[in-house]
């Protein structure tokens, strides 16, 4: 190459000072003679010790922190940003922490950046001939920066206020809050400082300065935004059934609520669609849509032949387009428009259990399965008759059941509960209260009413007891034998 001239390098020209060679850090000769070594035991032990900790060459905000676990890289981290304060001077005297300018540092999400550089076996090979100082992760809320510049103001002086929009008392529009002409702070220094701190976890300055000036925001320009939420409000928001019948509207004050305003130190406010309140309302309306699935019950006899259906099959409704819904309103309304549309429903099989009961059974007042034990109260009758499936096993027994004032229950149970013996308390229609010891053979099906036997009375087949199935002791027993738990229990008139 024409008008260059090549030195050997182990040559010195005369006269010359002596070449100075480059010396290389401790750890990175280190690293060379473990490279040298290849898959060696000593690459492995470095690169295992560093699996869970920061290499060598890192640093954050100035401070090494190679070898240190994720969680010794943070408790460094936030012990320093508590001492990251800002001294403010000037037209205020303060000192600010970083939380009072809305300064966060995230100690974790800087500590896993850190350990990122190590990441892979290889990685902690190859950083070995490279150092870094990573920056601290912080997010800044600079509405929080403005309201503490705002507080230095002496409570003397009339703070400047820009021009504000809220709902009214009925939350139903969007009203102005006047501006007011006054004392400010300019926020700019107290925000470079406190990124200033919080990059360097080191104490920083600001100087400050207050000033009169208008606001930044009008009553004009906060008027125009209360007008365009306003706007919004007044447009129609229906959703329709998927018959067409029925429909769902929000009212003025739900349309309000899902409004959101966003304010700044030096601009109008601005307007956006809360989407996570217009899905609630939504599916507030889908639920009253949806419908649960019944699986329906069909008796049958012994041929196959239907005999009974006990329970409805209910085919299950899920409205399945609320999510596309809620999407079209927020966007509806953000644009100043209203929106009208339907439900769409997902709809289940019909699902059906099939019953076999005996023969015979579809005549009575419960059809139950063949050979299925269950009890007949006859209130009428005043009479109580045990079934096995169609056939009659016991009775019908003469019974005392509730008088008129305290009289018994009607439906179908089933036994639940049983005692030999029992002390029976309760209060009697006047109110004052009764007790009754060692009442025999008790087998409860409801609550508080029972079979059980009754040895005071001589007679049977009249409406007289507190609500229970007063029986002859020796009926009472057999009851109390034959019924097992879970026996069905049919009462009526």
């Amino acid at each position: 190459m024409t008008g260059e001239t090549l030195l050997d390098n182990s040559t010195e020209a005369a006269g010359a000072a002596p070449a100075r060679h480059r010396r290389w850090p401790l750890w990175a000769g280190l690293g060379l003679l473990l490279l040298v070594a290849g898959a060696g035991t000593g690459a492995y032990a470095y690169t295992s010790h560093y699996a869970d900790r920061a290499v060598p060459g890192t640093a954050i905000a100035g401070t090494d922190v190679s070898g240190m676990t994720r969680d010794e890289i943070a408790s460094m981290i936030a012990s320093r940003s508590e001492s990251a304060t800002v001294a403010v001077s000037g037209d205020a005297t303060a000192t600010a922490t970083l939380a009072d300018l809305g300064i966060t540092v995230d100690a974790g999400a800087t500590a896993d950046a850190a350990l990122a550089r190590g990441a892979t076996a290889g990685d902690r090979l190859t950083t070995l001939f490279s150092s870094e100082d990573l920056p601290v992760v912080t997010t800044t809320d600079a509405a929080v920066t403005d309201a503490y510049a705002s507080s230095l103001i002496p409570a003397d002086k009339v703070r400047a206020r820009n021009a504000e929009i809220g709902l009214d008392a009925e939350g139903t529009s969007f009203t102005v809050t006047p501006a007011v002409s006054g004392t400010s702070i300019d926020p700019a220094p107290l925000a470079r400082a406190g990124a200033e701190a919080a990059s360097a976890l080191a104490p920083a300055s600001a100087s400050v300065s207050m000033s009169t000036q208008a606001p930044a925001v009008s009553d004009a320009d906060a008027q125009a935004v209360a007008d365009t939420a306003n706007s919004w409000i007044s447009q129609d928001v229906t959703i329709s059934d998927a018959s067409g019948k029925d429909s769902y509207s929000p009212d003025e004050s739900t349309k309000a609520s899902w409004i959101s305003v966003s304010t700044s130190n030096d601009a109008a406010p601005t307007l956006s669609i809360d989407s996570a309140k217009v899905s609630s309302w939504v599916a507030d309306q889908a639920s009253e849509e949806n419908i649960d699935e019944v699986q329906g019950t069909r008796n049958v006899n012994s041929k196959g032949d239907v005999v009974a259906t006990p329970v409805e099959a209910v085919k299950s409704q899920t409205v399945k387009n609320a999510d596309a819904l809620s999407t079209s309103i927020s966007e509806a309304l953000g644009k100043g428009t209203g929106y009208s549309g339907a439900f769409e429903m997902q709809v289940g099989e019909e699902k059906w259990t099939q019953r076999t009961i005996a023969d015979g059974a579809e005549n009575l007042n419960y059809q139950a399965a063949p050979g299925e034990k269950w009890v007949d109260v006859d209130l009428s009758a005043k009479t109580v008759t045990s079934y096995e499936g169609a056939t009659v096993v016991r009775g019908p027994v003469s019974i005392v059941d509730g008088a008129a004032e305290t009289p018994t229950v009607t439906g179908t149970y089933h036994v639940y509960l049983k005692y030999e013996t029992q002390t029976m308390r309760g209060q009697n229609a006047d109110g004052s209260d009764y007790v009754t010891e060692d009442v025999p053979w008790v087998s409860y099906f409801h609550s508080g009413y029972a079979f059980h036997g009754a040895p005071w009375r001589s007679s049977f087949g009249y409406s007289g007891s507190h609500g229970c199935l007063n029986m002859p002791v020796d009926e009472a027993q057999w009851m109390y034998t034959w019924a097992d738990n879970g026996t069905t229990v049919v009462s009526h008139y």
